[in-house]
């Protein structure tokens, strides 16, 4: 996404010094030469990235626009599978659970759809510790960690596949001076390494660590 420069980090909101990376929050900028006002490189509108007090948060939804679609194909489900369950519930109670299977299969989807068009996620990282949170319905995967506990954040190569073809997709993580490892996010594609990289920076920063090179991460910044 290309967004004019106006003097602001388009990723954190801090005054540029219109070097190649911003003094609060390490965005790497690609400036364009070709166009008649220059321009800037910035986050996906997806991230969300604020202060609240001495910590920063960086928030993302769990799903796009696209997730709408899922919506009226579970409802579609939900009324092609009733009429089967009605005919079911004429016959023996002991078919019940068969009669309602498909019809729960609809309602399910139809439930996960939902969750995942309103939930999201915030990473809340400062000095004192890193906060992940699953909100507003309550989901598994929320830590905490102390700051002190933390040794390094960075970006590793996941590999991806389909039918047709391999690739290598994003992820951010941690890892603690005791070894554990915590995945923050995991990307689809190979042209989000870079964003990545820049919520790597802004994560570390937040956390007064500085960016190390860990063995096997994609890590192009330190």
């Amino acid at each position: 996404m290309n967004e004019k420069n106006t003097g602001f980090c388009v990723s954190c909101g801090v005054a540029r010094n219109y070097g190649d990376t911003c003094d609060y929050c390490g965005r790497h900028y690609v400036e364009s030469t070709d166009a008649p006002h220059k321009r800037v490189t910035a986050l996906p509108t997806r991230y969300k990235i604020t202060r609240q007090q001495d910590n920063t948060a960086i928030t993302w939804r769990w799903a796009g626009k696209s997730g709408w679609m899922m919506i009226p194909f579970a409802l579609i489900w939900i009324t092609m599978t009733l009429p089967i369950a009605a005919d079911f519930l004429q016959q023996p109670a002991g078919n019940l659970p068969i009669a309602l299977l498909p019809m729960a299969v609809g309602f399910i989807l139809l439930g996960h759809t939902i969750m995942k068009m309103i939930n999201k996620t915030t990473i809340f990282a400062g000095k004192q510790s890193l906060y992940m949170k699953h909100h507003p319905i309550p989901w598994r995967g929320n830590f905490k960690i102390p700051t002190d506990n933390i040794e390094q954040v960075f970006v590793s190569r996941t590999q991806r596949s389909n039918k047709e073809t391999s690739w290598h997709a994003p992820a951010l993580q941690l890892i603690t001076k005791d070894g554990q490892r915590h995945q923050l996010l995991r990307g689809r594609s190979e042209a989000e390494f870079s964003d990545f990289e820049s919520l790597r920076l802004i994560v570390l920063k937040a956390l007064g660590i500085k960016p190390e090179t860990i063995a096997g991460a994609h890590d192009s910044f330190s």
